[in-house]
């Protein structure tokens, strides 16, 4: 039994003590207490008398067992009492880890709890050493309980290995180290004669389109002139001005966030210039 168990026995034993403290209150003795120590139930019983601890510490080896029983009799009365609680803990002496174990009761009204370390060693979790042995005796009806050291013993269990953690399982508090990271050098970039040249080349067809233009001549007279003809022209600017921001400032996310704007309007405006051009060309088709 866990140690969070005994507490949970020990806290429901006091409420239903507060809840029948009416029902009359009993006190308690032990009697007729003996331990046996030994590999086998051959070894020979020894009596010890309440609370007085025994003197000397007797060892306790991996196979080995303990045997303790007593009786709970009524203090009056001296009859015997069954009560709702009776361990026997062991408590380690540096570490005051605890193991529990239940004393029974058999027929002849005696309880009686078995240690036996060839099965129940592994409770120890390999921790030997020496373990103070205490009767723990608690019932709702008795106002005061029994927490007796009746003896201490010297217990051997072999060792256990620590369980494997994972990594990701492990809780460390301790101060890791400082992680010191170092960035990846930027790849050298080419000589400023290439990329001014490849700038040059870039703006080579503008510039051919602009020559050729002077060549050639542009007829402004042929030219549709309305209301939407200037908000066309400024938002389809506007687009290069933004796609020139977009080489120099802008980032991606900020680029298609102005466009959508821009675009939209430009896209409006110039469906309305279109209109406008289908609906001239078809009055001079007419008047032809």
């Amino acid at each position: 039994m866990s140690r969070a168990s005994l507490l949970s026995l020990i806290v429901a034993s006091a409420l239903v003590s507060l809840a029948l403290a009416a029902a009359g209150k009993t006190e308690i003795t032990l009697g007729n207490i003996q331990y046996q120590l030994g590999e086998d139930s051959t070894s020979t019983w020894n009596s010890v008398k309440l609370n007085e601890k025994l003197t000397t510490i007797p060892a306790l080896t991996q196979h080995g067992s303990l045997s303790i029983k007593f009786a709970v009799n009524d203090k009056a009365t001296g009859k015997p009492f069954p009560v709702h609680q009776a361990f026997v803990a062991f408590v380690h002496a540096e570490t005051l880890q605890e193991i529990i174990f239940i004393a029974e009761l058999d027929p002849a009204n005696v309880y009686v709890a078995e240690i036996d370390l060839k099965k129940e060693r592994d409770q120890f979790h390999g921790l030997s050493g020496v373990y103070n042995v205490r009767l723990i005796i608690g019932d709702f009806a008795v106002p005061l309980g029994i927490n007796w050291n009746l003896m201490d013993v010297k217990v051997t269990v072999p060792k256990v290995a620590a369980p494997v953690v994972k990594k990701s399982q492990q809780i460390i508090y301790e101060k890791l180290p400082e992680i010191n990271h170092i960035f990846r050098e930027p790849e050298a970039r080419p000589p400023q004669v290439v990329s001014t040249a490849f700038t040059f080349i870039c703006l080579a067809p503008f510039a051919l389109l602009i020559i050729l233009w002077l060549r050639v001549g542009i007829n402004f007279e042929s030219g549709n002139v309305s209301i939407w003809t200037i908000p066309f022209f400024a938002g389809f600017g506007g687009i290069f001005v933004l796609y020139t921001m977009f080489w120099l400032q802008l980032n991606m996310f900020q680029t298609l966030n102005y466009l959508f704007f821009i675009g939209s309007a430009t896209f409006f405006f110039g469906n309305r210039l279109l209109r406008v051009v289908a609906a001239q060309r078809k009055e001079k088709t007419k008047t032809e």
